[in-house]
């Protein structure tokens, strides 16, 4: 039976290998789109044999094809921008008429041709459709006029994405993206989105989202799909960003642009103290934005050049909250080792710059090269305004994209397209200090950052060819791509220091006398300590392959398909070749027990058969191009990141990265000490004894596994829209989304501790299953086995309404209103990683399941432009989001569980909200879960925040100086109504039930451009 599966398996593939190399493949995202249309005559009937020529305006490139038996002509995989169409036919007059073709996009340009000489021309005055009659999925093209005209408080394209459905800000999920837009779609976290660079990867394999942000004057457009349901794009089961940078014309242009900022400009900050009040800051703040591109022939018609640079200089402050900064002043007070200030450094130097040149080689083939680089250097940019000046960081950044693509119209109805690509990344993160860490519950703290020292590098050579192959009413696509990682990687010192978690807050301890007699001394505490070290190194090899087929089947004039297959293979993704090195897998082995024999029962291995089926639907429902009905399904994979394995490749070094100190109990010992950890005094017992770097696990270390049957993570998504076209220049759309995330990752401590008895008091036992076999085979006990799973799953239900009118009688307007659910267990988001439960031994229960945390139930974004008289004209964005929800947690492991799990706020069945039932009462909490029951765990995410509400506006003066140039002078302002965004950063913890419920902190609050007051700027903008 066995040798059966196997065999049809490889048949499959065989047959698959085979039909795609025959000629009929398409490619991965592409910087393209597609004209097509029918030629008739006055009587509706269809004309074949007419001659179509499509002229691309900037170099006067050509594309010529006769239509064929059903008047239907198509260009496959020809640049974004402006085009003329030219239809000749012996016995009618010529017709030439103008469209705008936006990238990925599908314009429809239908001819009907009359009687007369074919030197007769009949000029239409045709605009770009307003409805793409064949699209399939949900998607949103931003222009060059709303990239070029939009306020954008960083000059990152990436932050018009919010204007599209189903999208929101979310926080900075790794230290590497805090000055990125961070886009929820769908409830995703961010990190499943694939992007690309004219068609070339631009993912970041190590923990997801983008790598690169090209320079703004080098952005032509881009497009995000939020759902698409061709075969064309794989490697992400949540959305595709596909940017494409400018080319030089036939025409000189090019700009020259300054941008600048002065917290003069800007109004106080309203920081949150954590109880309810909020204290007036005003941060330091000065930005000067500037650079230049320019464009043009190098031989008219033949050859293009065009180059754009950036430069950006910033000096920020970030307000510290309230409450963390007087928390902190209290400790130094105190004779800790804090340094508290109320505002953190954190100055930002960076270049960006842009390179293309183009080439029309013949009227069959055409080529470009480009190159992008982006190179930075900053202070302090992981700090949240919750620590001192001690746990800040330096950070430095280098990052290169490259593509070279070659275009060929093999025959009149054969495209092919070939890209070569290179990607570069090197990201080093870490501190001048080398201190303890000391954290408090408000939250606050001071000391070496936890996340430092760090690095993250990879390298990428991408190749892939795409065809298109018309045959009648089909046109056959297939592509195969293939990226080579030879290295990525880095290190993670995570945990470098010695980490002391109090479990309560300087003002509680310093206001307490009787109870806490020798201030921060007293025992009881400190309710965690932990220490890492060791050789932090992760370096993989990987590849990734991917083929595809796809039919766009014209079934009717009304009508059409998109069926597609894809599939998609990654190689030692998951480190297996370190895994049998691993020395919490040799002690698996070695122990033989019942309990882990599962976990080492084989080793885990790529995904081999992640075939994606797609089918999409598009029909002109009265075949005028007014009403489109729409939809469709597919499956999607996504990557398992290097940060899901990085851990136990850690423990496969020789001298092995590891965590040999992680307390959490009170009954733990502190090595060297002859305490327990309940009875440890901070600043007055001797440090515990640290053991060196070593080749072996050491008692008390955190062991790491990969799950043996580890799968990548995949989607199940599903569409079906309205759209209706008002006039030709107004649509209307409604649609309804669902995603189902399986096989999401989730981390599980398979020595999670359990009940066995009770003490003298009647108070429960617990005890580690493992301890006993690690014992008995003589191997280091360890305090958990943390077993990575692609176990976790997750949902999201969204209904988009959206409203868009292009420019006519001077304004423009693009409104999106999403009424939406996004769900999961114990979940931030999809795609997230290093989800930890409650409790390891009931992954799924009721209490595990509640919205994640970029869930909004409305979510509304308008922006639009308006052409004032005298050259004014002012272009605003709206984005209101409904609140968020947040968890709960507490100082202490409330349950006792070893580690390993998220720590759980246990509440009485009886009375399941009040969640400061047990604050400050483990030992409570312990027997009241364990031994009555008649406790439970708090659900997942139970509270919400507030609402987020921004208005950005631009407002810009056009002074004309001569034909062709435009200088523009420019006044923006970013959340213009003043509020204090809080959103979902409220106080979670019940030890700390002073800010328990209360806003702590600004929304995202690592991101670097959300803005937390009004923000100004003053510029001017020289085009030509």
């Amino acid at each position: 039976m066995i040798y059966a599966k196997r065999s049809t398996y490889v048949l499959l593939l065989t047959l698959f290998v085979a039909v795609f190399s025959s000629g009929q493949l398409l490619a991965q995202a592409t910087a393209t789109g597609t004209i097509q249309g029918t030629v008739t005559d006055q009587s509706q009937a269809v004309v074949p044999g007419a001659q179509v020529v499509a002229t691309f305006k900037a170099t006067g490139a050509t594309r010529t094809i006769n239509t064929n038996d059903t008047g239907a002509y198509r260009f496959d995989f020809v640049p974004a921008g402006a085009y003329q169409v030219r239809v000749t036919k012996q016995g009618f007059a010529t017709v030439v008429e103008n469209t705008e073709l936006l990238v990925e996009q599908s314009a429809t340009v239908n001819v009907t041709l009359s009687p007369g000489a074919a030197t007769e021309v009949v000029e239409v005055a045709g605009t770009a459709p307003i409805v793409d009659l064949t699209k399939t999925g949900v998607s949103q093209d931003i222009t060059p006029s709303e990239v070029a005209e939009l306020p954008l408080v960083g000059r990152d394209a990436a932050n018009l994405a919010y204007l599209a459905p189903g999208v929101k800000a979310a926080d900075s999920y790794d230290p590497t993206k805090n000055r990125y837009a961070i886009l929820s779609i769908n409830g995703s976290d961010g990190r499943n989105i694939n992007t690309t660079v004219n068609g070339v990867d631009n993912k970041d394999n190590t923990v997801g989202g983008a790598v690169m942000q090209l320079p703004l004057e080098a952005v032509q457009e881009f497009q995000i799909s939020t759902q698409r349901f061709s075969a064309e794009n794989g490697r992400s089961q949540g959305a595709a960003i596909n940017m494409i940078t400018k080319s030089g014309s036939n025409q000189y242009h090019g700009s020259v642009f300054g941008y600048f900022r002065n917290s003069a400009l800007d109004t106080s900050e309203k920081v949150p103290n954590g109880d309810g009040t909020a204290t007036a800051q005003h941060p330091d703040y000065s930005r000067q934005f500037f650079g230049g591109s320019i464009g043009g022939p190098f031989v008219k018609d033949k050859l293009f050049g065009f180059f754009a640079i950036e430069r950006q200089r910033e000096s920020q402050g970030l307000s510290e909250s309230g409450n963390s900064y007087a928390e902190l002043v209290l400790a130094k007070n105190a004779g800790l080792a804090a340094q508290p200030a109320s505002s953190i450094p954190r100055p930002f130097h960076e270049w960006r710059y842009n390179g293309r040149m183009d080439w029309n080689i013949n009227n069959r083939n055409s080529a470009y090269v480009s190159y992008s680089s982006q190179a930075n250097d900053s202070l302090n940019d992981q700090s949240d305004g919750t620590a001192d000046l001690t746990n800040g960081n330096y950070t430095t950044n280098h990052l290169q994209v490259a593509n070279f693509t070659l275009n060929s119209q093999l025959t009149n109805t054969l495209v092919n397209q070939f890209t070569f690509g290179f990607q570069y990344w090197n990201n080093i993160i870490a501190s001048h200090i080398n201190a303890p860490l000391v954290t408090f519950p408000s939250p606050a703290e001071f000391g070496t950052n936890t996340n430092v020292p760090q690095q993250s590098f990879q390298r990428k050579w991408q190749f892939k060819d795409d065809i298109s192959k018309t045959l009648g009413n089909h046109t056959l696509k297939g592509g195969v791509d293939y990226i080579w990682n030879p290295v990525e990687g880095g290190f993670f010192e995570f945990n470098s220091t010695l980490e002391f978690d109090f479990t309560q807050n300087p003002s509680t301890i310093l206001g307490n006398p009787s109870k806490y007699p020798q201030g921060f001394g007293t025992a009881g505490l400190i309710g965690s300590m932990s220490y890492s070290n060791g050789d932090p190194y992760f370096l993989v090899a990987t590849k990734q392959l991917g083929f595809y087929g796809q039919d766009d089947w014209k079934v009717t004039r009304r009508l059409t398909l998109n069926l597609g297959l894809r599939w998609d293979r990654d190689f030692n993704a998951l480190g297996q070749s370190d895994i049998t090195k691993s020395r919490t897998y040799q002690e698996l082995v070695a122990i033989n027990s019942p309990i882990s024999n599962p976990y080492i029962s084989h080793l885990p291995h790529d995904d081999t058969k992640d075939f994606s089926p797609r089918i999409g639907f598009a029909y002109d429902l009265t075949g005028a191009g007014k009403h489109v009905l729409r939809g469709g399904f597919g499956l999607y994979y996504g990557n398992s990141f290097q940060n899901i394995p990085l851990f136990m490749e850690q423990q496969a070094n020789p001298t092995i990265f590891q965590t040999p100190l992680s307390l959490s109990a009170p009954g733990d010992s502190v090595p060297g000490t002859g305490l327990t950890l309940g009875q440890y005094q901070y600043g007055i017992s001797p440090l515990p004894t640290l053991p060196p770097p070593g080749t072996q696990l050491a008692t008390g270390s955190v062991g790491r596994i990969i799950d043996p049957n580890y799968r990548n993570p995949v989607t199940e998504e599903f569409n079906l829209g309205y759209t209706l076209a008002l006039n030709s220049n107004s649509v209307v759309e409604v649609e309804y989304t669902h995603v189902l995330g399986l096989h999401e990752n989730k981390t599980i401590n398979i020595d999670q501790k359990v009940p066995t008895g009770t003490d003298s008091s009647g108070n429960v036992i617990l005890t580690r299953p493992l301890s006993a076999a690690f014992a008995a085979a003589g191997q280091p006990v360890l305090f958990s086995v943390r077993d990575d799973a692609s176990v976790n799953r997750n949902r999201y239900d969204g209904v988009n309404f959206s409203f868009r009118q292009r420019m006519t009688r001077h304004f423009s307007l693009n409104a999106n209103y999403t009424l939406a659910w996004a769900q999961g267990y114990d979940y931030g988001g999809f795609s997230a990683f290093r989800n930890y439960a409650r409790n390891s031994y009931d992954l799924f229960a009721p209490y595990e399941f509640g919205p994640t945390s970029n869930d909004e139930r409305h979510h509304i974004t308008v922006s639009g432009l308006v052409n004032l008289p005298k050259g004014f004209e002012i272009a605003p964005i709206l984005q209101f989001g409904s609140a968020r929800p947040y968890n709960l947690t507490n100082s202490t492991n409330t349950l006792n569980t070893g580690g390993g799990t998220t720590n759980a706020v246990v509440v009485p069945k009886s009375d399941p909200r009040n969640f400061l039932a047990y604050a400050g009462n483990d030992v409570g909490a312990q027997d009241c879960f364990y031994l009555t029951t008649n406790c439970t765990i708090a659900k997942f995410d139970p509270l919400r925040g507030n609402a987020v509400f921004e208005l950005d506006a631009k407002l810009a003066k056009n002074i004309r100086l001569g034909e062709r140039v435009n200088l523009q002078i420019i006044a923006q302002a970013f959340n213009l109504t003043n509020r204090a965004n809080y959103g979902s950063n409220f106080g979670g913890n019940i030890s700390s039930p002073g800010t328990f419920g209360h806003p702590i902190g600004f929304f995202a609050p690592t991101a670097t451009f959300i803005p937390r007051s009004i923000w100004s700027e003053f510029g001017v903008h020289l085009t030509f």
